[in-house]
């Protein structure tokens, strides 16, 4: 498996090394073989979603590969029907994916896959000065909070973590990391103490960065995982930050650090002002509707709807009523009396696309039906 990763994807046997030394368990892998060569393959790493109010498990499908001459013959689809089906008996709710191309879209959508998890792109120019952006934003400050906002801007510190940083401080910006995870609500994923670890060490392979802010007592204030791309653009891949002077006071220094380069900051569609031109980042497959439900009722005890839908079981209906952070689901077979041909139903694709849709599409749907969109959002996958 590792030979033919390295031949599809042409990774460093370093990162490669790494990542099945972390990631690599027998139980969830799917492969085929031509006699004693491996033509196909895919390895599945189980995550986290949500934080501290409710969670929920998805499968991150990575390395799927297939030889070049054995394209063609239905091989992946194979994989990925067999993968699913272990996911499923494992308690896990999705399996998820990173496409690469708009083919692989394409190819992803006929197997069950929908546009799932979505990021958008805030651009800076080599010329952006991010003191001056957040003076600005001081400016419609009370007096007397600007001036204490703008001594603390000061007061804070820029760094890169590197083999000489305390290890001290590397405990914080993992400690801050988890503290910034717990709080989310949405189908965000969770990265466990081993994730990041892991996280940091591939940054490090990749020949990427991680800088950081400390205040004057040296708590660490923000983190950023960056890649320089071709020394014109820095890609900010995600920062975590307690607050939002620290995140521009870390753009400040990693601004100066890279003061030819552009910046280019990857964050969630609902922390841009700009979440229409938010792109698809990954696709996901639904195997367990009852579940996921679930889990969005319990981050919103306020939603209130229920729905009618088909193709879960042969013969019936699965109906879902969603009142005060609860879900009912009940079976009708379509030879009751219960059963009301009238009433509209839907199938478990379209519940995918409309809970996975894009956060700023599908206001109609939002307010005819109560279904908000669960808010997907990937960050610091290996791929």
């Amino acid at each position: 498996m590792m030979a033919l990763w390295k031949e599809t994807f042409h990774d460093s046997e370093e990162y490669i090394e790494m990542l099945f030394a972390r990631y690599f368990n027998p139980e969830l892998v799917e492969y085929e073989a031509n006699g004693l060569e491996i033509v196909a393959a895919m390895l599945g790493i189980p995550y986290e979603f949500g934080g501290e109010q409710s969670r929920i498990k998805g499968l991150y499908l990575c390395g799927l590969a297939t030889k070049q001459k054995m394209r063609g013959q239905g091989i992946m689809t194979r994989l990925l029907e067999r993968m699913n089906e272990k996911a499923k008996k494992k308690g896990c709710c999705f399996t998820f994916l990173i496409p690469e191309t708009e083919l692989l879209v394409r190819y992803y959508s006929h197997r069950g896959y929908v546009s799932a998890f979505y990021r958008s792109e805030k651009n800076y120019t080599s010329v952006h000065d991010f003191a001056a952006e957040y003076e600005v934003l001081l400016e419609a400050q009370k007096g007397n909070v600007a001036d204490l906002k703008r001594r603390y801007f000061a007061s804070l510190s820029g760094y890169r973590l590197d083999d000489s940083t305390a290890p001290a401080v590397a405990d914080a910006i993992i400690a801050l990391m988890v503290a910034d995870e717990m709080q989310q609500c949405d189908l965000e994923v969770l990265h466990n103490l081993d994730d990041i670890h892991t996280i940091i060490k591939e940054n490090r392979i990749s020949s990427g960065h991680i800088y950081y802010t400390a205040n004057s007592q040296g708590t660490v204030t923000a983190v950023a995982f960056t890649t320089l791309v071709e020394r014109s653009r820095v890609h900010v891949e995600r920062i975590y930050s307690a607050d939002l002077c620290s995140t521009y006071r870390l753009l400040d220094y990693i601004k100066r650090t890279e003061a030819d380069a552009g910046i280019r900051v990857y964050c969630k569609p609902k922390d841009s002002e700009y979440k229409v031109l938010s792109k698809v980042h990954g696709m996901a497959r639904l195997l367990n509707l009852d579940e996921i439900l679930k889990f969005q009722a319990e981050g919103h005890g306020d939603l209130k709807y229920s729905i009618l839908v088909n193709g879960l079981k042969e013969g019936e209906i699965e109906r879902f009523d969603i009142r005060g952070g609860n879900v009912k689901h009940r079976s009708i077979p379509f030879d009751s009396e219960e059963y009301d041909p009238s009433k509209t139903v839907i199938s478990l694709r379209d519940v995918s696309c409309v809970l996975f849709r894009r956060p700023d599409k599908g206001s109609l749907i939002t307010e005819a039906f109560g279904m908000p969109s669960l808010n997907g959002y990937i960050s610091l996958m290996l791929d």
